[in-house]
């Protein structure tokens, strides 16, 4: 068994595909959507490091760590996977403490990371991670703050929203956004999101894909980089398009100009329209003020089904 090899994209290429290969296996999920990042694709916008752990010419464990360039105070860290074959020898609890520590080092705050295994979760506590209420994620903060004290923290208003195309750059910072308790129920019907409030949050690396694959979406971030709101335009064949947006709660001020770039693009589409759950009473009137109007119900929102109202806004 080898020490622990640290590297960064772009990665050989018959090592993106032996970790490739090496993920799938042991997740059981199509690892595909993962070879632009071990290429290279994100440095603009995020740093990736990748721990290794190999046993001749394979790998037997992994860990990999991400920060945004331009707000490393967060990061994220997945792919913790060790080959079965090589399990109970402490490789994942090495290779995760060795990613912690650069990450600190580094001027890091608050790395997340998601897991569904208690056995898991015990070894993150034991190294300062701690669960997130309502989701299977847990947060280390540096300096021994709890999550709840960092959120608090973290979302401090100052200064106005900047609105932006959704890039990259965002797949980081959008996990205290999602993770956060919010009022409102359903966050974002096109992305699936609910509030951790209300519902478990099953996700941490896997939340940026969902906005990934959407047609078109939108970030609002303050003016340190922090993501305080997301909004998201999807369309439905002959139906028209379907918006949604939500903001932190303290920065609802910028919720009608983030979700304007999402009608925007949506108007020259056909229909443009929302599904706010019933309980959401206070996200109804404010698509209301903006011209939106109630055309219907309907049970079925994302993957849900649930009473809410259909707002639909005319050209």
């Amino acid at each position: 068994m080898e020490g622990i090899t640290v590297c960064q994209p772009p990665l050989p290429a018959a090592l993106v595909d032996e970790l490739l290969v090496f993920w799938q296996d042991i997740f059981q999920t199509d690892y595909r959507l993962f070879r632009s990042i071990l290429n290279g694709d994100e440095r603009e916008h995020n740093r990736d490091v990748f721990y290794l752990v190999r046993d001749g010419d394979r790998t037997v464990g992994s860990c990999h760590l991400t920060f945004p360039v331009a707000d490393p105070a967060l990061g994220g860290l997945g792919e913790v996977a060790t080959a079965p074959a090589a399990r109970g020898r402490g490789i994942a609890s090495e290779l995760c403490a060795m990613a912690r520590d650069d990450f600190r080092r580094a001027g890091g705050s608050a790395l997340f990371l998601g897991t569904a295994n208690p056995a898991a979760a015990r070894i993150y506590h034991r190294l300062g991670w701690r669960k997130l209420a309502g989701a299977h994620a847990m947060a280390h903060i540096a300096d021994g703050r709890s999550p709840e004290a960092f959120f608090i923290d973290h979302f401090a208003t100052g200064g106005s929203a900047i609105i932006a195309a959704g890039t990259a750059a965002a797949r980081i910072p959008m996990i205290p956004l999602i993770l956060c308790p919010h009022d409102d129920r359903l966050l974002d019907a096109n992305a699936g999101w609910v509030s951790t409030r209300y519902a478990d949050q099953s996700s941490c690396m896997g939340l940026y894909p969902r906005y990934a694959a959407l047609d078109a979406w939108f970030c609002a971030r303050a003016g340190d980089g922090r993501a305080v709101g997301l909004a998201s335009a999807r369309t439905h064949g002959a139906d028209g398009c379907q918006v949604d947006a939500f903001t932190h709660r303290l920065w609802e001020d910028a919720w009608e100009d983030l979700l304007a770039p999402a009608v925007a693009w949506a108007m020259p589409r056909g229909s443009c329209w929302m599904d706010v759950l019933c309980e959401d009473g206070e996200k109804i009137a404010r698509a209301e003020k903006l011209g939106f109007r109630h055309v219907g119900v309907t049970r079925n929102v994302g993957d849900r089904t649930t009473a809410a109202v259909r707002l639909q806004k005319s050209p």
